[in-house]
């Protein structure tokens, strides 16, 4: 074959396979948007039967927080701070947080837990 002739053939096979490939692409958004359609067709057909009134409820009032034993130099903010990623780990399940205190020091230097660590790291 001359070289026009590979150059042709190379052209005509890229181009293919790129038409191929959008022309695939584009059946599956067309597929993906009348499946979610459909979903959302039903799911209204679902709600229309039902009476809005019945999801509106009351207000209410939070309970007062209880008090929580802070040690002294904690500044309130360092509080607040753990009790909001208390809640945003446990979300509404949260446990109640009584108090707040120092962790007790370790005697060791920082250097010396990390050889112990290092050195007790499993295989």
């Amino acid at each position: 074959m001359d070289p026009q002739n590979e150059a042709l053939l190379s052209l005509t096979i890229l181009l293919t396979g790129l038409v191929v490939v959008f022309a695939v692409l584009i059946f599956l958004i067309l597929i993906i948007n009348v499946y979610g359609n459909i979903i959302y067709k039903v799911t209204q057909k679902r709600h229309k039967g039902k009476d809005k009134t019945e999801d509106v409820r009351a207000p209410v009032s939070a309970p007062e927080p209880a008090p929580i034993e802070v040690e002294e130099g904690i500044p309130s903010e360092v509080v607040a701070a753990i009790s909001a990623a208390v809640y945003m780990t446990c979300g509404d399940s949260a446990p109640v947080i009584r108090s707040v205190k120092r962790a007790a020091t370790n005697p060791r230097s920082l250097w010396g837990e990390a050889g112990r660590l290092e050195n007790t790291r499993p295989f």
